[in-house]
């Protein structure tokens, strides 16, 4: 095992030696003129919002707002593509705030969850229960809020008891809490629908353009409040947690109290996630919300783009869909595109640990001096 270790190892670094050193050298070359150029608008930006989001480089701030505008943009590209590009593009929008939830919780304070799926499944199942149960149906200002309630109440009952625990038995809890509700879902067939789950929850819209907008509103609200938590005493916490826990208690801090806290807020961006999963296809079933699969896809989304960071769970997101969704599905068909997404998915976790788009931020920062 530790020859295999070190040959993995010198690889990496032959691969960083002959190639990504040389080319970030020549990049860095071209890039450093807009970097200087974009720096006014950078400092405008850290003297306002840098001490709630972050200080950017002129380069980074321009990559920002480059992707704000593509993703603003989407209606005006995105038929342009073979494939339904703009369903993915909404499907990834979901899937961005459930990455970033898990990312809150178990990317910072390195409590790895695999129940996250649990979570959006209540906010999901609320939604249909209420559709089926109720009549006349609740409004969206009734159906939203309760349903969020309940994947933040589930949240609570799996937290309490299961973030005193250490090393890998909070993962098993997480793990079981998940199976626990998919055999509920089966054996409640009755109430909760069984495999065929239900189909009665109101849909948004059907228009594509306007439907996309509707995920993509929620998920930039989402990517805001969590980037202004991640870089907040809170966020700096929680990081701690994950580095040294013993050593948060010897400072006179509860770990306890805040790693509930974040599995509270993590609940919360579940429950926004599934209640907009719920809304977009007007289907509510286990193989959609609830088995482990969903959660496993979380954490890859998160690894992809770079754990502990907002922005890399969302960029890990967009691109995991799209590879599941149309890239893969094109070339590979619909069986074997999963062998080759995973497959790609192990290629990150071998040479870039820290996540794709982490790196990428960091690269861009690098250029003019990474402020971050």
């Amino acid at each position: 095992m530790s020859e295999r270790v070190r040959r993995i190892g010198r690889l990496r670094s032959t691969v960083r030696q002959t190639i990504l050193l040389p080319s970030g050298r020549a990049a860095a070359r071209v890039l450093s003129p807009i970097d200087r150029a974009l720096q006014p608008g950078a400092n405008l930006f850290n003297r306002f919002l840098g001490s709630y989001v972050g200080e950017v480089t002129g380069l980074q701030l321009g990559l920002l707002v480059a992707a704000l505008v593509a993703l603003a943009t989407v209606p005006t590209w995105a038929p342009l593509f073979v494939g339904n590009y703009m369903r993915t593009l909404a499907v990834a929008c979901i899937w961005s705030i459930f990455a970033m939830g898990w990312d809150i919780q178990s990317g910072y304070t390195g409590y790895i969850s695999f129940g996250h799926s649990a979570l959006s499944a209540a906010a999901g199942y609320t939604t249909a229960l209420l559709a089926v149960t109720l009549s006349p149906v609740p409004s969206f200002w009734v159906t939203i809020p309760v349903s969020i309630l309940a994947a933040l109440v589930l949240g609570l009952l799996i937290g309490l008891p299961s973030l005193r625990l250490s090393g890998p038995y909070f993962s098993l809890v997480t793990f079981v809490a998940v199976l626990l509700f998919y055999r509920l879902t089966i054996g409640f067939s009755e109430t909760l629908g069984g495999e065929n789950g239900f189909q009665a929850v109101e849909v948004f819209t059907w228009d594509f353009t306007e439907r996309y907008y509707l995920m993509l509103v929620p998920m930039l609200l989402v990517a805001a409040a969590l980037t202004v938590v991640a870089r907040s005493n809170v966020g700096t916490v929680l990081v701690a947690i994950r580095e040294n826990e013993r050593a948060v208690s010897a400072a006179g801090l509860d770990p306890t109290k805040f790693k509930l806290w974040s599995f509270a807020l993590s609940s919360i961006t579940m429950g926004i996630g599934g209640v907009l999963l719920a809304h977009f296809g007007g289907n509510v079933d286990p193989a959609t919300f609830v088995v482990v699969d969903r959660s496993i896809e979380m954490i890859a989304m998160a690894v992809i783009g770079g754990m502990s960071s907002v922005l890399g769970p969302i960029g890990g997101a967009f691109l995991f869909v799209l590879l599941r969704d149309e890239i893969l599905r094109l070339w590979f068909g619909h069986s074997t595109r999963w062998v080759m997404l995973w497959l790609l998915v192990l290629l990150v976790l071998v040479f870039a640990r820290n996540g794709l788009f982490r790196w990428i931020w960091h690269a861009v920062g690098a250029v003019g001096g990474d402020r971050e």
